[in-house]
């Protein structure tokens, strides 16, 4: 059985924040002071106010219903975690494989700078026969 939680809600004033500039009157310098005395009362009314409806509302909260939902947060995180876990085990064998890739292109790069050389190398010393041949 549920119960009834009253929804207690704090007493709002339209004028409590606005500037003298938007009342569009010229106040005088004590008016002034008074109306900004007058504005942080009521701020504090008001924080007052919303201190006491928190206060109520934790008063009729229902005790099991918090219960459950903090079970049901925990079991989620757990599920969070092992999801998390099993991704990053996924993620490290991705990485061990594109690790070995790496080392084959690097080895394979390798081997073609050699060729390269070597090839540069042929390509220098046919050039200087045909050149000794004239």
């Amino acid at each position: 059985m549920k119960r009834l939680t009253p929804t207690p809600t704090p007493s709002v004033s339209n004028l409590s924040f606005r500037s003298n500039a938007s009342r569009g009157s010229n106040y005088e310098e004590n008016q002034f002071a008074a109306s900004k005395e007058e504005c942080h009362a009521r701020a504090e009314r008001t924080v007052d106010e919303w201190s006491e409806c928190l206060k109520m509302m934790l008063k009729y909260s229902d005790p099991s219903d918090e219960f459950n939902k903090t079970i049901k947060r925990f079991v989620q995180s757990d599920v969070h975690a092992k999801n998390t876990r099993q991704a990053l085990e996924r993620t490290s064998k991705a990485l061990d494989q594109l690790l070995e890739k790496k080392q084959d292109i690097l080895a394979t790069t390798t081997t073609l700078e050699e060729i390269q050389e070597t090839l540069d190398f042929s390509t220098m010393v046919r050039e200087t026969m045909q050149a000794n041949r004239q």
